[in-house]
């Protein structure tokens, strides 16, 4: 679901490339649109079922944002709206999957639900 192009990204990351083309799903393109809201992408462009990914993680070759991927099927982490409060203390950001759509912690915490953890970053 999520965990295919979360470590895509990071190893785009690691290996300082700006640019990477994916193929993408319905439930990634939610995560996507998160990712541009909170700048972590530049620009999306569809090209023959491809997606090309412009990174914005990158300033004079230095990292803004690490990534990790904290999403995996067959053992998943779910917070309720009280650790997200908790968190939302200590300013990290998540990104969430709830049945409100793919959220990070804040927004999740307005609309005082939880969900399944994807991913950390930090700077």
């Amino acid at each position: 679901m999520f965990f295919k192009l979360l470590n895509k990204i990071k190893m785009n990351t690691m290996t300082k490339k700006k640019i990477l083309i994916s193929n993408v799903n319905n439930n990634e393109q939610f995560l996507l649109k998160k990712l541009i809201k909170l700048n972590i992408i530049k620009f999306i462009f569809k090209k023959n079922n491809k997606y090309i990914l412009v990174l914005n993680i990158f300033k004079k070759n230095k990292l803004i944002f690490k990534i990790k991927n904290l999403y995996k099927p067959s053992n998943y982490k779910s917070l309720n709206y009280k650790n997200i409060k908790k968190i939302n203390k200590k300013n990290k950001l998540l990104i969430i999957s709830s049945n409100k759509g793919v959220l990070n912690n804040y927004e999740l915490e307005k609309k005082k639900v939880g969900g399944i953890l994807i991913a950390y970053i930090w700077n």
